[in-house]
């Protein structure tokens, strides 16, 4: 089983400056790279994906006088709980919002333009070594008809694929969301709580009360039925039980 990669989103209007960064970051392992030019498509990536480590220029329009759109981004994104304590690397061609970084949006590092590649390179490979803390709830978020929806994931019992569409089946019932592979699925949850037990199916290992190894069934805790384990995945199953 690879390791869960870790997610970076790179805010950044200035091409240069983008494809530097993205060119410098790309050979570092387990990890994927999301891009956004403003503040509504990083937030939007944001909100879609469980992102690990953040990189974010302080100037995103550079038409509007003494913008500081990538500031009002950070301080936002602060507010959400999965990402009060994420590691986040600020850029810029200011000095003044230096000490606003470091106090008051707690940003991992800060970068003056025009910074040394390597030394970035060196402080996400760092960040993404960053243990948050465990009391910080994980949030999925899902869009349907237009409409944002969230679950923790804690309450999150199992999810199945149907094909066209899956299901969250959770403590308090079933939520339908876009269709998405069981990989992508134990991708963008980012716990090793969740894991594939059949083609279809994946499970949270906190609801799990008993296991069949013999007849390949999961039977779940409080009576909430059982789940087939794959003959092909039973092998990598148990493993992961016992190891993770």
């Amino acid at each position: 089983m690879k390791n869960i990669k870790k997610k970076i989103l790179i805010v950044e209007d200035s091409e240069y400056y983008m494809n530097l960064v993205t060119d410098s970051l790309i050979n570092i392992e387990n990890t994927i790279l999301y891009k956004a030019v403003n503040i509504s498509e990083a937030y939007r990536i944001a909100m879609e994906k469980n992102i690990d480590v953040f990189i974010v220029d302080v100037v995103l329009d550079t038409k509007v006088l003494g913008d500081v759109s990538g500031i009002v981004f950070v301080d936002r994104i602060r507010t959400v709980p999965r990402y009060r304590f994420s590691p986040i690397i600020i850029t810029s061609s200011l000095e003044d919002p230096k000490y606003h970084a470091y106090n008051y949006l707690h940003c991992f590092r800060y970068f003056e333009k025009t910074y040394d590649v390597s030394e970035l390179v060196e402080t996400v490979k760092e960040a993404l070594e960053f243990k948050q803390s465990e009391d910080i709830e994980k949030i999925i978020y899902y869009k349907r008809q237009g409409i944002l929806f969230s679950l923790r994931t804690k309450d999150i019992v199992y999810v199945e694929n149907h094909n066209k569409y899956i299901v969250y089946c959770c403590r308090d019932g079933k939520y339908k969301a876009p269709y998405k592979s069981c990989k992508k699925i134990v991708e963008d949850i980012a716990s090793k709580d969740f894991i594939q037990c059949n083609k279809n199916t994946v499970v949270n290992r906190q609801y799990i009360h008993n296991i069949d190894g013999t007849n390949r069934y999961i039977t779940l805790v409080e009576n909430r039925g059982k789940l087939e384990i794959g003959p092909r995945l039973k092998k990598e199953f148990l493993r992961r039980l016992e190891n993770d």
